[in-house]
């Protein structure tokens, strides 16, 4: 049951990050979108294919960090956990503002519900799960 919580963890994250990123693509579209021939058009391509990989990758991680906690959920207190979710979240930030010129609102708001997934949510699940 602790695999299915992560997948549906990982799931809620994909979904959040599909339709946030979905938004801000079709009233903000990035460079490489706008610069091609519009009769193609590349941001439908686009965002079908953030679906997918969003699809595929977000339940991975929710799967990793579902068995992370319940490796560890009798050891460390559930603050501690939520902690180590929050310092991998830090650790990702430096490279994605630097990718995120002028959006840096929309990454917050991906950081946050992130947080919210990951580190709150998942131990709930897990811990209901068993």
């Amino acid at each position: 049951m602790t695999i299915v919580a992560g997948f549906l963890a990982g799931t809620v994250m994909a979904l959040i990050f599909v339709a946030h990123m979905s938004v801000m693509f079709i009233y903000n579209p990035p460079g490489f979108v706008k610069n091609v021939d519009m009769e193609e058009n590349n941001l439908a391509r686009v965002i079908l294919y953030m679906h997918g990989v969003a699809l595929l990758t977000w339940p991975a991680v929710g799967i990793l960090t579902a068995l992370a906690y319940s490796a560890v959920r009798d050891e460390v207190h559930d603050g501690l956990f939520i902690m180590g979710v929050l310092v991998v979240e830090l650790a990702m930030a430096p490279v994605l503002i630097l990718l995120a010129k002028g959006r840096r609102l929309h990454l917050a708001a991906q950081f946050f519900a992130f947080f919210i997934v990951f580190g709150l949510v998942v131990p709930v699940l897990v811990a209901q799960a068993s």
